[in-house]
């Protein structure tokens, strides 16, 4: 569909695509990844056609495939309600035959827009909501190829597994840019890695790229270490044998035999020069090994603590803002070593219980009891802990643990040599993120409590954190959208719901099978307790029945009971299903 070459692209002087080549055949559904800043999106752009390289070339398959783009940050017309921008793309693109009021309000609904924002003005939609409602307007449209850029930003994890659901069933191209693990995991074919180096292409999703690149690693090391073996060995002859050529001058005089002899090992000498001066102009580069956060500084200041099973219980919370209720009747408790996930949906209220755990938002009505010996450290957001003025090292540098062992920290989490020097007005906000978990994590607190401690980061810094969070040793209470990070981190999870907590004792996939039942329970009427003893109750009659029918049996009593095998057959099937 899509052929490019030798792609560059600089702006202001500064480069930002070098050398770039691939293609996108059709069927293909593809995910660039990358850290931030490598040009993901400028390679996007150039390939729809919204910006032009300073130099290679881009070929399109004949006739134009018909691209269509979806930005990370999308705009909207002031004045125009979310219905009616849904309204307006169907009624321009749809061939559907279908009722257009009927195709815009199935389309909000399975997009989990809810019927009360229909009249809001789009332009002041939440980030999701707006994120919800322009992919609605991009899978309404036919198309050759999707690019989606970052899509599953500000996306709540129902929203997203709507979008990974959508997407798996197109039977079309897509090439997404996305820091979300799970996402790419769940809906490639192909990995594309773009790096300063260029654009590595590997078959398969996510986890099987996580593989390849780490038998890449193990290869290119084995290289690197076969190659400084062969230098050093060329080294050490090459001087052998220039040594033994001064003594052997001396000694051969006019002996032929002797200058001989010195003449073929001079030839030998000049051959093994050659092959130095060629290992050395096309030296394997020293693999980069990541360094790993060490145990022992992350839980310096907690380590001796001993802390009671249970270190925070909570009864019948409650919250309101003016007449709005956020949550009520919440209670828990969280033990000692937990790692607990707080999920649930954008707007649910999982900020605002963080915050009254904190003790930042006292406003609220119940019981809350605390361990008195428990030390929280809060992870928000918007990163107010951070002296903008001061650098990386400044705001993370403590008395209680030594400056090698800071920076061993800082280095773990991709701060390395002077990087530790920046000013933190003039970082990113991903860098930003990273600083003030550092912080968080070198303050001694025993409990951390993390507001979305991913976002803004790419994917190599996801996995820094989590490698923190891993190996921390007291107990943590995270928000996260990011299922790759429940999924590794969590041990418990708690869901906040229309106002009301649901506690699951154990980690995401437990949470996950649970939920799978109790949706079932609430579809069939049937309790998943209950389920199980109607199947072995099933199981019973059908074996009774299926020894009566070894019987010597009259036809009307054969064909009685035969039915009757069937429709008890039957029913378990059905059953056997909803258990599944």
């Amino acid at each position: 569909m899509i052929h490019f070459e030798g792609l560059e692209k600089s702006y202001h002087g500064k480069i930002v695509l070098k050398n770039i080549s691939g293609r996108i055949n059709r069927g293909e559904k593809i995910g660039l990844i990358g850290g931030n800043g490598i040009g993901k999106t400028t390679l996007a752009r150039l390939l729809i056609g919204e910006d032009v390289p300073d130099s290679g070339t881009i070929k399109y398959a004949s006739p134009l495939p018909n691209i269509i783009y979806l930005p990370q940050y999308p705009v909207f017309m002031p004045g125009i309600s979310l219905y009616e921008e849904l309204y307006q793309t169907i009624l321009k693109y749809s061939n559907s035959k279908e009722n257009l009021d009927t195709l815009v309000k199935k389309s909000l609904n399975q997009a989990g827009l809810e019927k009360t924002l229909w009249e809001h003005e789009a332009e002041k939609l939440s980030g999701g909501e707006k994120t919800k409602l322009m992919l609605c307007k991009v899978l309404i449209r036919d198309f050759d190829l999707l690019l989606l850029d970052e899509p599953t930003n500000h996306l709540d994890m129902e929203s997203s597994a709507w979008l990974e659901k959508t997407i798996r069933k197109l039977n079309k191209t897509v090439l997404i840019i996305s820091h979300n693990r799970h996402l790419l995991d769940s809906v490639v074919d192909k990995i594309w890695e773009l790096t300063s180096r260029g654009l590595k292409i590997y078959k398969g999703n996510y986890s099987a790229y996580k593989a390849q690149k780490k038998i890449e690693l193990k290869n290119a090391v084995k290289e690197y270490e076969k190659q400084k073996l062969r230098i050093k060995h060329l080294r050490q002859t090459i001087n052998k044998k220039k040594n033994w050529l001064v003594s052997a001058h001396k000694v051969a005089g006019q002996n032929d035999f002797y200058r001989g002899k010195a003449k073929k090992q001079a030839v030998v000498v000049k051959a093994k020069e050659k092959e130095l001066e060629r290992l050395e102009k096309n030296r394997v580069e020293k693999p980069s090994r990541a360094v790993l956060p060490a145990f022992e500084i992350i839980n310096k200041n907690i380590i001796n603590e001993k802390l009671p099973p249970i270190i925070i219980k909570a009864n019948n919370l409650s919250k309101k803002y003016g007449d709005q209720l956020v949550f009520q009747n919440v209670s828990f408790n969280l033990n000692r070593d937990d790692k607990v996930a707080l999920i649930g949906s954008n707007g649910a209220g999982k900020t605002t219980l963080l915050k009254v755990i904190c003790g930042i938002d006292k406003d609220y009505q119940g019981s809350l009891i605390l361990n008195p010996s428990l030390k929280v450290g809060y992870f928000s957001q918007e990163f107010e802990g951070l002296n903008t003025q001061n650098t990386v090292l400044d705001n993370v540098i403590t008395q209680d643990i030594a400056l090698n062992e800071v920076r061993l920290l800082l280095a773990s989490l991709l701060f390395k040599k002077n990087d530790v020097f920046k000013p933190i007005a003039g970082l990113s906000m991903g860098e930003k993120c990273r600083v003030a978990f550092a912080k968080l994590v070198l303050s001694g607190a025993n409990l951390l409590v993390l507001d979305e401690p991913t976002n803004y980061l790419d994917i190599v810094s996801k996995e820094k954190i989590e490698e923190v969070l891993e190996d921390f040793g007291g107990s943590v209470l995270f928000v996260s959208h990011d299922r790759y990070l429940v999924k590794r981190i969590a041990n418990k999870v708690m869901k906040l719901e229309k106002g009301h907590l649901k506690y699951f004792n154990g980690d995401y996939d437990y949470y996950l099978e649970k939920s799978r039942k109790e949706q079932k329970a609430d579809e069939t009427g049937i309790e998943q307790t209950k389920l199980s003893d109607h199947i072995l109750r099933l199981e019973c009659d059908l074996a009774y029945l299926g020894s009566r029918l070894n019987e010597r049996l009259n036809e009307h009593e054969k064909e009685y009971l035969n039915e009757e095998f069937l429709a008890k057959a039957k029913e378990l099937n059905d059953y056997r299903k909803l258990w599944r």
